[in-house]
């Protein structure tokens, strides 16, 4: 009887809950909604944020659609047959609402060009009083199809009127950029290029906004050293961040700068990956000619970083890591008027040494004392072990203390540290060599806005960067201690005048004082050096930036003057950058600039630490170092039309009084001190497709870059950085929250130099020294890789995001030569004979990264 009893219960059950279900599913299927209130939940469920006419859409109600987790392409379907209105889907985010009324509306959306924010309430009125509509909470504004071809203004309270034509309007509603009116005739950009947030302005500068990112193959965070490299002309021979190559020039050669502050350390990882946090540098700006007057130093270009400059209303935080650290970020309101941000990062090798890890290990000590890789003179086994980590840490305080004031308070610790052990087998005796490499950034800024034309900006900052090491010798009871300090206080005044609706006056002073110290001290046999050298500089600089109405011209101009106070020298360097459109989206832009420097990086290779790191700053002297200084001219024309975006510029650029000791020579001038010149001229050509989803790309480079120093023989060779042919392959395609980048380097090899066949070497002054044949007359195999990344954003609630980020640098594991060099070893029975020491690239290299973002 029981069982029948339990039976009968579970079809009572089974009953009961069918009939709650179906009751539920038929509630469901007749449950009435409000379309506004529809939206909201879509917005939270999907990621996605409509537009449009609160008014036009209040009130109207709809059935809920039966299908619950559908996508948002099938209910955006559903809701066009159930509603009056037109549902199109702008990207992956915004979605414009329309009525079917107005079916074929054109339509365009207002953004502050400085927060990137959209603008609610902006006017929109045709010429001849055709039209007349506002943006509505997104910025969005829409335009009767009718008016083809149609001039139109655009106004807002404290922004400058612009002025369109209907023609350059779609049904994509492309994005029309504000300036506050203090900010008026700043370079507007030309079209997104490659990826979302890469963008080319008309003063033909590169700007790489970082919160606002696409993808690049090989990428799993926003490294933006890494991505700029992307761009052509902007090279690496050596695959590191440490070692950008803008136009042929060194890396000591571009200014980098954090929050308007000097950065004298770029990477970590001595030179693998960036030491710029990507969570708090949010903007790049990239000058490879026509350079803004406001920048000193930097002879072949300027990278600017910048963190976020405006007070946040809400809170944002993240948290994640990647094969290569862990990290997180905070932007904290305080107040109304006042917040914080905070950004860090550490190496996770200490837990875990990733292949990734090891592939960078196996990469950055080859050709140096760890790995031994000339020669063990002593024949005795020697077991070595490496203790490698980094962190950085950035902090910024924003606090609007009125309407027109702004404070900013920037701090900024880099930091990199090596301690590497040898212990012999034999007797167990061990020695631990050390290296430390820091900086420290800091300032202080107030922006005050006198009026609706005048603006004025002071900082007040310094930078320190130290790199400091000890090398224990294992054999006997040698230490060597190296250090090299740079401290760089200063003081920079910018003002900018709006003069008349075209025409705005920049002008500045800046103050600034270098000192770099180079210490070299060994205990046996006893040797100390030490030297320092101090330079103050003054620079006043002015300028005229015009645009004109129709926006079809720019033209920024102007003149720096630097005072250096030691050698009693004055140097003029005028700048400019024209961009003049012709129609059809077809422009020209001409360039120019006269530069200066005086802090450069001396390369030491019987002096250098470890092996790891040959470089080291030095200042001008007058004597040995001299102030470098650039002149380039550069020419071209741009399309940007439909999607489509071409620019084929041509350059020349000549780089005088530099030191042949800063240039890395590894063959007959490796220890000479010649003062000369290097010449680069070449072109460069890039074509981008674009569509809603998918974006397509072709770079090309030439250039020939050669070297000429009077005192040498022979006076004029090729540059080590002439790589003469360069491309760049790539594609990005997003579906949804799905993002995928694949992309194809290639470039020539650099020259090196060989020792002359049958006669290596030769005695000189009792000692055997390689005797080379012409120097840089051999070029390297030719540079070939292949990257892939991927991205996908998940929608954890309402509130919280996961992205997941996987890459494959080098995918197809090619093995390319980076760098021959020879030495000569002497072998057991004491001859001596020529090494070739060949460093190559880093092989196939999988990362992958995670983060939580609130």
């Amino acid at each position: 009887m029981k069982p029948k009893i339990a039976s009968s219960y579970r079809v009572l059950v089974f009953l009961l809950v069918f009939c709650v279900y179906g009751a539920k599913t038929i509630a469901q299927e007749t449950e009435v909604i409000t379309l506004l209130a529809y939206l909201e939940t879509l917005e939270k469920e999907h990621n996605v944020r409509f537009s449009y006419v609160r008014e036009e859409v209040e009130g109207i109600t709809l059935k809920l659609p039966s299908k619950n987790g559908a996508s948002i392409e099938n209910v955006l379907l559903y809701l066009q047959e159930n509603t009056q209105f037109l549902y199109n889907r702008i990207n992956e985010r915004y979605i414009t609402i329309t009525s079917k009324e107005n079916t074929g509306s054109i339509c365009g959306r207002i953004i502050d060009f400085e927060t990137q924010l959209p603008l609610e309430g902006a006017t929109v009125i045709s010429e001849v009083n055709s039209f007349k509509t506002i943006s509505n909470a997104e910025g969005f504004f829409y335009i009767p199809p009718q008016n083809k071809n149609t001039i139109f203004t655009v106004s807002f309270v404290g922004y400058t009127k612009i002025t369109k034509n209907t023609s350059d309007l779609s049904t994509n509603c492309p994005a029309l950029l504000m300036f506050p009116s203090v900010s008026v005739l700043e370079p507007v950009m030309i079209q997104n290029i490659f990826t979302k947030g890469i963008d080319k302005n008309l003063d033909g500068s590169i700007l790489l906004s970082t919160q606002y990112f696409g993808l690049l193959p090989g990428q799993v965070e926003n490294d933006v050293l890494q991505i700029a490299q992307a761009l052509p002309g902007v090279e690496s021979v050596d695959e590191s961040i440490s070692n950008i190559n803008i136009r042929g020039g060194m890396h000591d050669e571009n200014l980098l700068l954090w929050d308007d502050i000097k950065m004298y350390q770029s990477g970590h990882f001595f030179g693998l990956i960036s030491a710029l946090n990507p969570d708090i540098t949010k903007k790049v700006t990239l000058y490879k000619n026509g350079t803004n007057i406001r920048y000193g130093e930097g002879v072949s270009g300027v990278l600017d970083m910048r963190s976020k400059n405006t007070v946040s209303s809400k809170t944002e935080a993240g948290i994640g890591f990647n094969l290569i650290n862990g990290n997180g970020f905070l932007d904290l309101p305080i107040s109304e008027r006042f917040s914080i941000q905070i950004a860090a990062r550490k190496s996770i090798n200490h837990l875990w040494e990733s292949p990734i890890y090891k592939n960078y290990t196996k990469r950055i000590f080859q050709d140096s004392e760890i790995t031994n890789i000339e020669n063990n003179q002593n024949n005795i086994a020697i077991n070595t072990n490496e203790n490698f980590s980094f962190y950085d840490f950035g902090t910024k305080l924003l606090w609007d203390f009125s309407k027109k004031d702004k404070l900013r308070i920037n701090f900024l610790n880099i930091d990199n540290s090596l301690d590497f052990n040898e212990s012999l087998e034999t007797t167990s005796q061990s020695k631990t060599s050390e290296l430390d490499q820091r900086s420290l950034l800091g300032g202080v800024s107030w922006n005050h806005k006198w009026n609706d034309k005048i603006e004025t900006t002071a900082l007040i900052y310094g930078t320190y960067y130290s790199l400091d090491a000890i090398n224990r010798d294992i054999f006997t009871t040698q230490e060597q201690v190296q250090k090299n300090e740079v401290l760089e206080t200063g003081l920079k005044l910018d003002a900018s005048v709006v003069l008349s609706e075209n025409l705005k006056l920049q002008t500045g002073y800046h103050f600034s004082e270098i000192g770099i110290a180079n210490t070299q001290d060994i205990n046996l046999p006893r040797f100390r050096d030490y030297e320092k050298d101090v330079l103050r500089t003054h620079a006043l600089f002015a300028g005229l930036n015009y645009l004109s109405k129709n926006q079809k011209t720019f033209v920024a101009a102007g003149l720096r003057g630097n005072y250096f106070g030691k050698f009693e020298e004055f140097l003029i360097e005028p700048r400019l950058s024209l961009h003049q459109k012709f129609g059809n989206g077809f422009a020209v832009e001409v360039l120019g600039e006269f530069k200066s420097q005086s802090a450069t990086q001396r390369i030491d290779f019987e002096s250098d630490f470890l092996g790891i790191e040959k470089r080291r700053w030095v200042l001008a002297d007058g004597e040995n170092t001299s102030i470098i200084k650039s002149k380039q001219a550069s020419a071209g024309f741009v399309y940007s039309k439909n999607g489509l975006f071409m620019n084929v510029e041509g350059f020349y650029k000549i780089v005088e009084d530099i030191n042949s000791a800063n240039q890395g020579l590894q063959n007959q001038f490796r220890f000479s001190r010649a003062i000369g010149n290097y010449t680069v001229k070449g072109a460069e050509i890039v074509i981008n497709k674009k569509t809603e989803s998918f974006s397509a790309w072709a770079s090309y480079l030439y250039s020939k870059n050669d070297y000429e120093f009077g005192t040498l023989s022979p006076t004029t060779f090729p540059n080590n950085l002439d790589m003469q042919h360069a491309a760049t392959l790539a594609g990005s395609y997003s579906w949804n929250a799905l993002k995928i980048a694949l992309g194809l380097n290639w470039h020539s090899g650099k020259p090196y130099t060989i020792p002359i066949k049958n006669y290596e070497t030769t005695m000189e002054v009792g000692v055997t020294t390689i005797r080379f044949d012409v120097p840089n007359s051999e070029r390297l195999p030719d540079y070939f890789r292949t990257d892939f990344s991927a991205e996908y954003l998940w929608k954890l609630s309402p509130t919280i995001d996961a992205r997941i980020n996987i890459a494959l640098l080098n995918l197809m594991n090619t093995e390319n030569t980076l760098n021959i060099r020879y030495v000569p070893i002497r072998n057991e029975n004491n001859e001596v004979s020529v090494n070739k020491i060949e460093e190559v690239s880093l092989g196939i290299t999988p990362n992958f990264s995670f983060q939580i973002l609130f």
